[in-house]
């Protein structure tokens, strides 16, 4: 099992969903921005889709089956260097989901972000030329591995074309690491801006459900860093989150929107508030992914959740 590590995209690739995914959430909000203190942090439309194509590029990016790292992880585990050309040699490449997230980071760029997008325009910007150099790698090899071609030549386009194909893995992964980074500054203020607005206007639900996921996200990105202090002063908060976010699916009516949206969230805080409390005992990587694990999980029900207009 891999180790952790302090970047949100090397411990697991489900992790991609982390406070990213949330850009898809809150469909009945208004286009323009909901208060003026979220349009300020979230920006006008253009802003906003941009923002949307960023998420919908980088969580291709790192998606958990088809994301860079593991396709990297794939590759390091077939050992070119020392694999033999009489064997089956296995070359790990994704180019279509390569190839959507990079238009998803062009189509975003090409987007007026404004002040907002400053620093995550610069991400992409530093981040596009390297997934172009790494598909002009698997394209060049997927057809010299697929067709076997290395049995000819003994593995010796395979073996000279390792140490470039290794380098453009690992500067698309700084690159992905970066984007993280500046993505999640905005998406965080994005999603601060708006749980204070739901408290402000009494919209309890809306408020316990992203507050919960909030706290998730901050819970999970300490674990990934391994800060165990601050995962321990958050783990409070989240229980109380979570417990909210309970009272919240029980006052909801039956067959009503949100509620089974609002159970599967809740249970899967819970699943990882214990996962961290084993942790603690154990200090386990797998308990390190189960926890990324169910934040996905929560995120995954979050993006069908409907949120009231802010914009009243």
């Amino acid at each position: 099992m891999r180790k952790p590590s302090s970047s949100r995209t090397a411990l697991c690739m489900a992790v991609g969903a982390l406070t990213i995914s949330l850009a898809g959430c809150g469909q009945g909000e208004g286009k323009a921005g909901a208060s003026t203190a979220v349009a300020a942090v979230s920006g006008d439309e253009a802003t906003q889709n941009k923002f949307n194509h960023y998420t919908e590029g980088f969580n291709k990016l790192i998606d958990d089956n088809w994301g860079v790292r593991e396709k990297y992880n794939d590759y390091v585990e077939a050992d070119i260097p020392a694999a033999q050309a009489s064997g089956d040699v296995y070359f790990a490449e994704n180019i279509s989901n390569l190839e959507q997230a990079l238009a998803e980071l062009k189509e975003g760029r090409a987007l007026d972000g404004g002040r907002q997008a400053a620093e995550t325009d610069a991400a992409v910007d530093a981040l596009v030329p390297r997934i172009e150099a790494l598909l002009t790698q698997w394209k060049t090899l997927t057809p010299y591995y697929e067709s076997k071609a290395y049995r000819d030549d003994n593995l010796a386009k395979g073996k000279a074309a390792h140490t470039a194909l290794v380098t453009a893995y690992e500067n698309v992964l700084q690159g992905i690491q970066t984007l993280d980074v500046a993505l999640s500054r905005h998406l965080r203020a994005r999603d601060a801006a708006r749980i204070e607005a739901y408290r402000k206007s009494g919209d309890t639900a809306a408020y316990n459900v992203l507050n919960a996921m909030q706290q998730a996200d901050l819970l999970s990105s300490a674990v990934i860093a391994g800060d165990s202090p601050e995962a321990d002063r958050l783990l409070p908060l989240l229980i109380a989150a979570n417990t909210a976010l309970h009272e919240t699916e029980a006052a909801t009516a039956a067959g009503a929107d949100n509620k089974v949206e609002y159970d599967l969230i809740s249970g899967y805080i819970d699943s990882m508030i214990g996962d961290y409390r084993d942790l603690k005992q154990k200090d386990s990587d797998s308990d390190r992914e189960s926890i990324v694990d169910n934040y996905n999980r929560a995120v995954g029900q979050m993006n069908d959740v409907e949120l009231p207009s802010l914009d009243r």
